[in-house]
């Protein structure tokens, strides 16, 4: 049996008793387990219970998010590189014609593989009419959390957000104060000095 008690509003699951259905519900997959919180209130109220909760997380943690990267190396060949949050590459993708991005007037990506025929669109990815310049990821050492950062221009300035990148897939890009003077960007940029540190 798992450390963690079931709560006592769980008692009344018919023949099964509490512990083994506890076990067993810690055994299916979240996307599941959610469509069997309506077999009855019993069950959700065991599948809402924090301890229940915390141990199905460990029992399912899910792998850490990938990050989608466009590069383009001194050879001029371009793509994307699918990488892991250490900056370890698990694939890479080279640009061979077929992939078509187009970016609207009113800001929405549209993105078409043309193997596939998918179409996919972004709302929202450009609400100031911006052009990305640049684009950084790292990880905070006193939180061990990793950030992004993008530099885009709108206008004649240069706008800065932040991005947390975490398992829960719920960040949203924070607008923070704009560099005091202007950012150089450009494919041939490698490093950067920031309060004094390269």
């Amino acid at each position: 049996m798992s450390s963690s008690k079931p709560c006592p509003a769980a008692s009344s699951s018919g023949d099964l008793p509490v512990y083994a259905l506890y076990e067993v519900l810690l055994r299916i997959p979240a996307k599941d387990l959610c469509r069997l919180r309506a077999v009855c209130p019993s069950w959700r109220a065991l599948t809402s219970d924090p301890f229940f909760i915390a141990a199905h997380m460990c029992r399912h943690h899910t792998a850490p998010p990938l990050l989608a990267i466009a590069y383009r190396d001194d050879g001029e060949v371009n793509g994307v590189a699918i990488s892991d949050l250490l900056g370890n590459v698990v694939k890479r993708f080279p640009n061979n014609g077929y992939e078509i991005v187009l970016v609207n007037e009113s800001g929405d990506a549209v993105h078409r593989l043309t193997s596939k025929g998918d179409i996919i669109r972004v709302k929202g990815m450009n609400k100031w009419r911006c052009q990305i310049q640049s684009c950084a990821i790292g990880q905070v050492s006193s939180t061990r959390e990793y950030k992004a950062l993008r530099v885009s221009r709108i206008g004649d300035r240069q706008a800065c957000e932040i991005i947390t990148v975490d398992d829960m897939n719920n960040g949203s890009w924070r607008r923070k104060q704009d560099p005091p003077s202007r950012i150089c960007s450009g494919r041939k940029m490698r490093w950067v000095v920031v309060h004094g540190m390269v």
